[in-house]
């Protein structure tokens, strides 16, 4: 993986809150271990990423909820430094008490024989505290105690994912932690055009990822086999008062009636339709409403003559410009990743 941090990057790190810290090419005795890392720890490097994107969600919740943020950090950092040190000694995890200390103490012994930035251990005698608080004496964290401490870690795992593996912490994609292809091609095309600052096709292929989701996500069977989460048919009370009365039409204010009223009815069902797929998705409300009012329009047809199945998306098709924003185009990346690792097979 490339280690530099493209501009595009650079930009997404800066609207995300955090600090882009640029590195010396690791050498010495580290070198020679991080040239050889395993697919299968960069897979956990991943997963460490995903617990630090929940702990990024969980900070900003009410009193008390927002203080599983701090047990959320403790296991990252851990898994991190148990996977440090299996990478820099080839040995298997430490035992005992105080594991974070052990970690931090026998990986800090190799960085200064490589004169390498060590890890503070004033950063591990917090994040143990405010974790033995709340574990052991259930004393809820507050709020700024907790967001500085995710801004630590974040530094953290930035700084030393670089030094330990020489790879990019912010480069790491969860997309590797989806399990179905076609989901996880389309956000890998997604992230290759958000580098290239592409905006527009990116949300074209965010779009397609969620509208597979949404189709393994909302398909809950009925009693007769139907799909009981799919679209409501649209009410129309014209054409129902024109087969009741053989053809007639309504006067004018009976006709402007019948259309509030249909209308009316109509929204609700849309609201409950969305209601019911925000269940069946296990997403957040407040996000998907975001994320639908910010996304193009997405879905499928039958290609002529063909009777094949392809994507369809009016704005592609007419070739419509709309200018989109890093930071509209992050939140939609994220929250589709997140409800594709939710509905993982």
């Amino acid at each position: 993986m490339n280690t530099t941090h493209n501009k595009c990057f650079d930009e997404h790190a800066a609207l995300s809150g955090r600090h882009v810290t640029k590195h010396r090419p690791v050498g010495g005795n580290l070198k020679r271990h991080t040239l050889n890392i395993t697919a299968d720890k960069i897979e956990r490097l991943v997963f460490v990423k995903y617990l630090l994107t929940q702990a990024e969600t969980s900070k900003d919740l009410d009193r008390p909820i927002s203080s599983t943020t701090i047990l959320t950090l403790h296991d990252a950092v851990e898994c991190f430094l148990q996977l440090s040190y299996e990478q820099l000694t080839g040995k298997a995890k430490l035992n005992g008490n105080q594991i974070l200390d052990n970690y931090a103490d026998k990986i800090n012994e190799i960085l200064l024989l490589d004169n390498k930035p060590q890890i503070n251990k004033a950063f591990i005698k917090r994040i143990n505290e405010l974790r033995n608080q709340l574990k052991h004496a259930t004393i809820f964290i507050d709020k700024k105690n907790i967001q500085n401490l995710y801004s630590e870690t974040d530094l953290f795992f930035n700084d030393f994912t670089q030094i330990f593996f020489n790879l990019d912490f912010y480069e790491l994609s969860l997309t590797s932690l989806i399990s179905n292809q076609e989901i996880k091609n389309h956000l890998i095309s997604a992230e290759k055009e958000i580098k290239n600052q592409t905006y527009q096709k990116a949300m074209f292929s965010i779009g397609k990822a969620f509208y597979e989701i949404e189709a393994i996500g909302t398909k809950v069977e009925g009693k007769y086999g139907e799909n009981i989460l799919s679209k409501h048919h649209i009410i129309d009370y014209l054409i129902k008062y024109r087969a009741q009365f053989g053809g007639s039409e309504p006067d004018s204010v009976l006709r402007e009636n019948l259309k509030e009223i249909a209308q009316d009815i109509n929204r609700v069902q849309d609201d409950l339709h969305d209601l019911k797929k925000v269940i069946s998705l296990s997403a957040d409300l407040k996000k998907y409403k975001k994320f639908r009012t910010t996304i193009p329009y997405v879905s499928k047809k039958i290609k002529g003559g063909t009777g094949e199945v392809e994507f369809w998306i009016p704005d592609e098709e007419r070739n419509n410009v709309v200018e989109y924003k890093i930071d509209q185009v992050k939140f939609c990346f994220d929250f589709v990743t997140e409800m594709a690792l939710k509905h993982n097979e």
